[in-house]
């Protein structure tokens, strides 16, 4: 998908907090995670820790120096940013009224139910009243179906009320038992500007009250940071697809769309006077890393949170927001052979993947 660059996480929502010291490993773990709460299979980025011959950038390398920057471009051009209730993510029931979703453009991939057009088409969803589009202009949503196995992500939604229809600019249809990125060169199967979904690397709700993001991590970077190329192929590296408007934006700095990032294994998260939310995110960068996945305006975005969240455990991750950052680390040797770097992990996987429901 070609998408726009632009602000899409405006003014601040600042909160409260308080501390705990926690480990550095995760305990091993015997359940099952359903793919509505914590999406995508094993193998997907998302869901693999870093691994212990993961090869970090030197300190003094001008791109980390971005990354510790709220200056990259020019005054507060790249302003440390926890996105707080971006969109919503929204789960549907049986009982919910079927709605006509109509689009002007829908993914290729992800098979649709009956098939249908790719350009001004719809179709019908059971859909909660609830559903909001946020993001400002963005207008972003994620519905997953009653299945639990399927997500509809729409940029540029709104409701219609006259018609009693919702309409998209872009719908995708993601499989929330997949990979969360695209399957191929230059292909869009989510709304991220990376060419992945936007639930991937997204913070829940639930994660926070349990103190532990068990995932890699959404990051948002401003234009004055993201790699400078005549080509999209220079401006990225995998897993990114794509990058903004197939090559043709505004980028500036240095640091590629979809480069992974991370904290040392040595660091001692217990150490750095963390709140118990803002050592969840420094553990999971150091555990699982975060993949920069979209391109904003004057902000380096750190956490993406659903909407309906704890206002004091996001107040907390604006309290940390910049001790997290000075840890940060760009991984050089991430790849589809060696994902999160080679060698060991250096933490547990998640719980295996429920794919029977």
């Amino acid at each position: 998908m070609t998408k726009r660059v632009n602000s899409r996480f405006g003014p601040a929502l600042a909160l409260a907090g308080a501390s705990l010291v926690l480990t550095t490993s995760s305990p091993a773990q015997t359940t099952t995670r359903q793919a509505a709460d914590q999406p995508f299979a094993d193998t997907s980025i998302w869901n693999t820790p870093l691994g212990r011959g993961a090869v970090f950038q030197s300190d003094t390398a001008a791109e980390t120096a971005m990354i510790h920057s709220d200056d990259v471009g020019y005054h507060s051009g790249s302003y440390a940013w926890i996105a707080v209730g971006a969109f919503g993510v929204y789960r549907a029931k049986e009982s919910d009224p079927l709605v006509r979703w109509t689009f002007e453009r829908r993914s290729a991939t992800a098979a649709w139910p009956a098939g249908g057009a790719m350009t001004n088409g719809s179709i019908d969803l059971r859909t909660p009243s609830s559903v909001q589009f946020l993001g400002g202009s963005d207008g972003h949503a994620v519905l997953i179906d009653p299945t639990g196995q399927v997500a509809y992500e729409a940029w540029i939604g709104n409701w219609d009320s006259a018609h009693r229809t919702i309409h998209a600019n872009y719908l995708v249809r993601v499989d929330l038992k997949g990979s969360g990125i695209a399957s191929g060169e230059g292909r869009s199967e989510g709304i991220r500007g990376f060419g992945g979904s936007l639930l991937g690397g997204l913070v829940r709700c639930d994660e926070l009250r349990r103190g532990e993001i068990p995932h890699a991590v959404a990051m948002v970077f401003s234009t004055t940071m993201l790699r400078k190329s005549p080509t999209m192929a220079g401006q990225k590296v995998w897993p990114a697809s794509m990058s903004d408007g197939g090559g043709k934006n505004n980028y500036t700095g240095l640091v590629p769309m979809g480069a992974l990032i991370g904290i040392r294994p040595d660091v001692d998260i217990a150490s750095l006077g963390l709140t118990r939310e803002g050592a969840a995110l420094a553990r999971a960068y150091q555990r699982f890393g975060g993949y920069v996945v979209d391109a904003s305006v004057g902000s380096e975005t750190l956490a993406v949170t659903e909407t309906g969240c704890d206002k004091a455990a996001t107040s907390n991750l604006f309290k940390d927001v910049r001790k997290v950052r000075d840890k940060l680390v760009r991984v050089l040797n991430n790849s589809p052979k060696t994902v999160g770097g080679s060698g060991k992990r250096v933490a547990s996987a998640p719980p295996p993947l429920d794919t029977f429901r």
